[in-house]
């Protein structure tokens, strides 16, 4: 969705009388017959751009419904936002509770009774890594009996590294998705905010 105030360079509570003043500085500014080629084509453009964007905020009917769908836009976007932010947070917590499990399993005096995967606290395991964001992620399923009994030391040790392997490869191929779209997000607002002051230099 446009932000015709954006695209305008005015304030969301301006006055009518201002936008028609800012329309006219706009509209005179970029007047296809000041330019030629390329450049009066773009002139052309931005033109049509303005023009829209003040038939509808001159508009008090229109605007007041532009408005109310730019603010519920908006809205929709921060709850987005929102939920990435928890969701890391959550995968950060899920880091450290397997860095905590793999310390206990690797140690040498840890029993089955002791164990998370004890049936006694499968329950409270299997609520504590339940993605609120992502079901499925971890499925906690207490054995029928001690997966590790008869091996040594060293195999456990081997076993839990290639399962923290994979289990970290998970985790961060996911962050690295997220970053890649908030970074996207960034550029996008920066290439944005760039144009407009370029606009607002050539006007000067």
């Amino acid at each position: 969705m446009k932000d015709y105030y954006e695209i305008l360079e005015v304030s969301r509570k301006a006055s009518k009388d201002t936008i028609n003043k800012i329309f006219k500085i706009h509209m005179k500014a970029c007047h296809p017959d000041l330019f030629q080629g390329e450049e009066k084509q773009k002139a052309e453009e931005k033109s049509k751009e303005y023009t829209e964007a003040y038939n509808v905020l001159s508009d008090d009917k229109e605007r007041a419904k532009y408005d109310e769908q730019l603010k519920a836009e908006e809205a929709q976007n921060n709850m987005q936002l929102q939920a990435i932010i928890e969701e890391n947070e959550y995968l950060k917590q899920i880091i450290i509770k397997k860095d905590d499990l793999i310390k206990k399993l690797s140690s040498n005096t840890i029993s089955y009774e002791d164990s998370v995967y004890s049936p006694s606290n499968y329950s409270t395991v299997k609520q504590q890594y339940t993605n609120p964001y992502q079901n499925g992620f971890n499925n906690f399923d207490p054995p029928n009996k001690n997966p590790y009994e008869g091996m040594s030391l060293e195999e456990l040790q081997n076993l839990k590294k290639e399962e923290t392997k994979q289990y970290y490869k998970n985790i961060f191929k996911d962050i690295g998705i997220k970053l890649i779209l908030l970074i996207l997000l960034v550029v996008v607002l920066l290439i944005s905010l760039f144009s407009s002051f370029k606009d607002l230099a050539n006007m000067l």
